[in-house]
């Protein structure tokens, strides 16, 4: 009896479901990240179809935190302005990875996250980097992602993403 009462346009609590895609507007580079870090995830499994973006993401995200922990556990943190700081020709140079189309700049680029919890993850996360980084600013999804997909395309010998800073932020 009670719907029969609810205002027309109105919504019931039971009928609210999780948010499930997501557009976060990105940098044309973040495309050839995923495109990179797809190739890495495809020659270290298994598994030879090619994984979705959000799939690369989320696997990207996940690595990079285990980075970060790891790296908080030794004392250490990550220096996100060195790993962000190359434009995308020189991180691909410094990483051995194909160079990216000239085309690539700073063109916009929208990323379509699929799935309530990586939505969730990557908000979540930009919440940390927020709190970690003490810029006033807020970390936008943009950043977080193209930072994620950066430490995980990193080379891993190399070690190089973190170091010896005053920063238990992780």
């Amino acid at each position: 009896m009670a719907a029969a009462t609810q205002p027309k346009g109105s919504v019931s609590a039971g009928s609210i479901k999780p948010v499930t895609r997501k557009a976060v507007r990105c940098q044309r580079e973040v495309a050839w990240l995923v495109t990179q870090a797809a190739g890495k995830l495809v020659a270290t499994t298994d598994d030879v179809n090619a994984p979705t973006p959000s799939f690369v993401l989320a696997a990207a995200l996940s690595y990079t935190r285990e980075q970060e922990q790891t790296a908080q556990d030794n004392g250490r943190a990550i220096d996100y302005e060195s790993v962000m700081g190359p434009d995308l020709a020189s991180f691909c140079a410094a990483e051995g990875l194909p160079t990216a189309p000239n085309a690539l700049s700073d063109a916009g680029y929208m990323f379509t996250l699929s799935g309530a919890d990586l939505i969730r993850d990557v908000y979540a996360y930009c919440g940390d980097l927020d709190e970690c980084m003490g810029d006033a600013a807020q970390v936008k999804p943009g950043y977080a992602i193209k930072l994620a997909l950066r430490l995980f395309l990193l080379d891993a010998a190399g070690g190089n993403a973190a170091t010896p800073k005053d920063n238990t932020c992780a």
